[in-house]
């Protein structure tokens, strides 16, 4: 019965339910029906033990006559008044207190009684059989009959939806345990809550089709999610580098940026903002030493005219070629070289007085003219060498010979080149 439940389609338990509740239904019709039989053979009962003594007053009256002589006549009457309306007991009982009576062999539960009395005669006791369900089924068999097959039909079908239910319960716990364990990177698996050899039913077939076509698709969206995940990740790796070349670029641009502020673009030496704060600085530290700080300003002799005659970017190679002679002659750390502006330079000599710088810049002329650029435009008068010449003013602060201040310093040191350039160029002057 059990694998016929199991066989049987998942759609059919609503039609099963429904035979168990038709069932049901019979069920309370036929008891209904049987109650309300009883009542009325309960109420035949009542009429029944009513009409006896209407029936019978005659002969019992004249078989009281005619006891003495025919006793077992009366015996008679009564065990016929007994038998013929099913009563289980009649008792006579005359006005001299004699008693006769007639016993059923049914030791069924007393019932109905009932009492009469006979006029001039004595008294009746009539006593029937109990009018219950049992009775009345036990004197239709019919009905009966139709009672316990349907009684059988109802428990089956009751047994029945309940082991299709459990059947129906495992199964959905064997599901829901299946689900817990679903993992959409697998590759698809068949029903493992069904026994080896177990039928499986249409409907769970159908489900592990969705199962498996389900897994299947978030398998596949899980893929898809994973190749965007991968292909992101790239782009952000990807990005990632652009950011840091980016970031390198834009910290070479800064410094760059940081190297154009404090260096001359066209010579790549000190600009006049980085000399400012240099000439600044290391006469501050001359005074608070007691120390030597010697300064000069220099110019390219006649240079417009030779920008005329050759070029703006051969003049621009003149001034190249002095800022590179003046980094190979002053090389100390503390040393500087910076371009004013225009043809115009100047080097910072910390620690030397006015007689060492004098000689380090009466060595630097000499290297300029030993470079021997010709010029080509000199005026009338100029060089008679016929090359490129420099200028040069020379100024230092030092212990008996201090200075008021940077500027006083520069100012000494250009006025001297002012000089040079009165005194016919070509030559280093000294503030005094």
């Amino acid at each position: 019965m059990t694998h016929k439940a199991i066989r049987i389609s998942v759609g059919a338990r609503p039609l099963l339910a429904l035979f168990v509740f038709g069932l049901l239904l019979v069920a309370l019709s036929s008891g209904w029906q049987l109650r309300e039989t009883t009542q009325r053979r309960a109420a035949e009962t009542d009429a029944e033990l009513s009409a006896i003594p209407l029936l019978y007053a005659g002969p019992l009256a004249y078989s009281l006559q005619q006891r003495l002589e025919r006793p077992e006549a009366l015996h008679g009457l009564l065990h016929h008044i007994l038998t013929r309306h099913n009563l289980r007991r009649v008792e006579l009982r005359t006005r001299d207190g004699e008693q006769f009576r007639a016993l059923s062999d049914d030791d069924g539960e007393p019932g109905q009684s009932a009492e009469f009395s006979l006029a001039g005669s004595g008294e009746l006791r009539l006593q029937a059989s109990a009018s219950t369900v049992g009775d009345t089924l036990r004197r239709d068999p019919l009905l009966r009959s139709a009672l316990i097959h349907l009684t059988l039909a109802t428990v089956l079908g009751l047994v029945a939806a309940l082991m299709l239910d459990r059947w129906l319960l495992r199964q959905l716990s064997h599901l829901s345990a299946q689900a817990s364990r679903f993992d959409p990177t697998l590759p698809p698996q068949t029903l493992t809550w069904l026994e080896p050899g177990e039928p499986r039913p249409r409907e769970l077939l159908q489900l592990e089709q969705a199962l498996d076509h389900v897994r299947t698709s978030l398998g596949d969206e899980l893929h898809r999610e994973q190749s965007r995940g991968r292909e992101l990740r790239e782009e952000i790796a990807r990005q990632h580098q652009a950011l840091q070349q980016a970031e390198r670029s834009l910290e070479m641009k800064r410094r760059e940026l940081a190297s154009m502020e404090r260096h001359d673009a066209l010579t790549g030496i000190a600009n006049r903002r980085e000399f400012d704060a240099a000439l600044r600085r290391e006469f501050k530290r001359a005074q608070r030493d007691q120390g030597r700080l010697a300064l000069a300003i220099l110019d390219v002799d006649h240079l417009k005219p030779f920008n005329e005659r050759h070029g703006r970017n051969a003049g621009d190679e003149v001034l190249r070629r002095l800022a590179r002679l003046l980094a190979e002659h002053f090389q100390r750390d503390t040393d500087l070289v910076a371009r004013l502006g225009g043809e115009e330079f100047a080097v910072l000599l910390p620690g030397f007085d006015i007689e060492s710088a004098q000689g380090l810049m009466e060595a630097l002329r000499e290297g300029w003219r030993a470079l021997a650029v010709p010029h080509g435009a000199l005026p009338d008068g100029a060089s008679e060498d016929g090359i490129v010449t420099i200028s040069a003013g020379l100024a230092a602060s030092q212990p008996g010979h201090p200075y008021l201040g940077p500027q006083a310093l520069l100012q000494a040191a250009d006025e001297a080149l002012y000089l040079a350039k009165r005194m016919g160029r070509d030559r280093l002057c000294i503030a005094s």
